[in-house]
């Protein structure tokens, strides 16, 4: 990410991410005290069991792939498994073998996404205790973003990429039951807008849209940088595409 080349030459003292998702900006900067969370619970358990376990976590994902084809998919898809091991296995299989690699659950929580064209699994334990080593020195939980904006304290960090909603439309954000709403935009440029006054390092990646700069004015101290990419939803068989920008702080 862009954001991420961006953020290398800020000096702060640890990094936050409540959106944490993939980790792309995390494991870029590979700070050495951070706080990252998400709602998606079996997203955490992954990253937990990832931090304590690697190499029991990496033995039980190879049984998943070793077993792998539509039916086992399906099969799969259809049990909750009990265990965190279990649980986390399970998440990265079913998220590495469906389609487009898309988090989607329904009302109910239930993963439902089809199954995708690959089956087969590249990483080997070193790669899982690389991993293991990287998420040492994180706090990894399972909460609302407003919680962790709460932590965040001067000359800390913080890297926010929500789901990118306006007002009167709505992307991708069914990665948890409960859906990302404009509200919770509002919400979210509140309380960034504290953190901003104290004295918090701010990064955010959004939807380059006017209801999205309008929340986050140069006159409240808000630099906006558009990015010339254009990023795909994936989800759509329409493969729409949308523009980004990065709000800042610094």
């Amino acid at each position: 990410k862009n954001e991420g080349a961006d953020c290398k030459s800020i000096k702060f003292n640890r990094y936050i991410d409540p959106f944490v998702g993939g980790g792309a900006v995390f494991r870029h900067l590979k700070p050495s005290k951070s706080i990252l969370s998400d709602v998606n619970e079996e997203l955490i358990a992954f990253y937990k069991c990832l931090k304590l376990f690697p190499e029991e976590l990496y033995n039980e994902v190879n049984n998943y792939f070793n077993n792998h084809s539509r039916e086992f998919y399906y099969s799969t898809r259809a049990t909750l498994e009990k265990g965190d091991i279990k649980i986390a296995a399970r998440f990265l299989y079913l998220n590495y073998t469906c389609y487009n690699g898309i988090y989607r659950v329904n009302k109910s929580n239930l993963f439902n996404v089809p199954i995708g064209d690959r089956s087969s699994y590249h990483y080997g334990i070193e790669d899982f205790i690389s991993k293991s080593n990287l998420l040492r020195g994180c706090d990894i939980k399972s909460q609302d973003f407003r919680k962790t904006i709460s932590e965040a304290k001067q000359n800390d960090l913080l890297y926010i990429d929500p789901t990118y909603v306006t007002k009167n439309n709505k992307t991708f954000n069914k990665y948890s039951p409960k859906v990302f709403s404009w509200d919770d935009q509002v919400d979210l440029s509140i309380l960034l807008q504290l953190k901003h006054g104290e004295g918090v390092n701010i990064i955010i990646s959004n939807i380059n849209d006017s209801e999205i700069r309008d929340l986050y004015s140069a006159s409240k101290g808000w630099s906006h940088k558009p990015l010339n990419r254009a990023n795909v939803l994936k989800y759509k068989a329409t493969r729409k595409k949308y523009k980004e920008i990065i709000i800042s702080n610094i």
